[in-house]
């Protein structure tokens, strides 16, 4: 089984009980991110190594229906055609964990740590109006989400400028205005400030300089602290 690629170590995981607790104990950890992507092909996934530069297809017929809200630790959050059902999915072991319905709508959703560290916390986010920005908030296990509104005296702008990432015990994401939020997540605190060079062109500005202007910000987690990389337009 040690012999195996990760390919084959995942497909022999399938047939039983006892060669997956043995594939498992064999299957080398990858020090590098992978990329995932999900073809229109029902139930296709294709993990694709940069570094080998190697292309794998996994057939997960639990992904039918459904939509990629957010990917950390080697597992996906999910969102089924109803918007209401959420749950967790590792397309390696093929564990699915379910979260409770979330009724209200979001524009950003992103979750701390893999659903089985037993530290893991699930936040979604939608501005309510101009300065009120509602928050939900759900662990797996719970019964329900838990939503409480924060203030925001800058004004956040009814659309999101970045994602929303997580990173040393926060969440964080920009709205088109410029404002970044930080949510702390153990004590349940929000706070923000305003960025003005981080001002969505696209709703702000409206001259020949928009085309030269960073269009939208991509937050990613690098160790301890969180890079902004912005996408430009030549």
């Amino acid at each position: 089984m040690s012999y195996l690629v990760l390919k084959d170590n995942i497909r022999a995981s399938a047939v039983c009980r006892a060669w997956r607790k043995a594939a498992e104990s064999v299957r080398v950890v990858e020090k590098h991110p992978w990329v995932i992507s999900f073809p229109r092909h029902y139930g296709v996934t294709i993990l694709f190594d940069p570094l080998g530069r190697k292309s794998y297809t996994l057939n997960l017929p639990e992904l039918v229906g459904t939509d990629v809200c957010y990917s950390k630790d080697g597992w996906l959050l999910m969102r089924r055609s109803s918007l209401v059902d959420m749950f967790f999915l590792n397309p390696y072991t093929r564990e699915l964990i379910n979260l409770p319905k979330c009724e209200l709508s979001f524009q950003a959703v992103a979750f701390s740590s893999a659903p089985t560290s037993g530290t893991c916390a699930v936040i979604a986010l939608r501005p309510f109006t101009r300065f009120i920005i509602r928050i939900s908030i759900c662990f797996p296990g719970a019964t329900e989400w838990i939503t409480q509104d924060f203030s925001c005296s800058h004004g956040f702008e009814p659309y999101m400028h970045s994602n929303l990432v997580y990173a040393n015990g926060h969440f964080y994401c920009f709205s088109s205005g410029g404002v970044l939020v930080d949510f702390d997540l153990a004590s349940r605190t929000m706070s923000h400030q305003a960025w003005n060079e981080h001002i969505c062109p696209y709703i702000h500005m409206y001259n020949e300089e928009w085309f030269s202007l960073r269009k939208r910000i991509y937050l990613a987690e690098q160790k301890v602290k969180v890079e902004a990389k912005a996408s430009e337009r030549k």
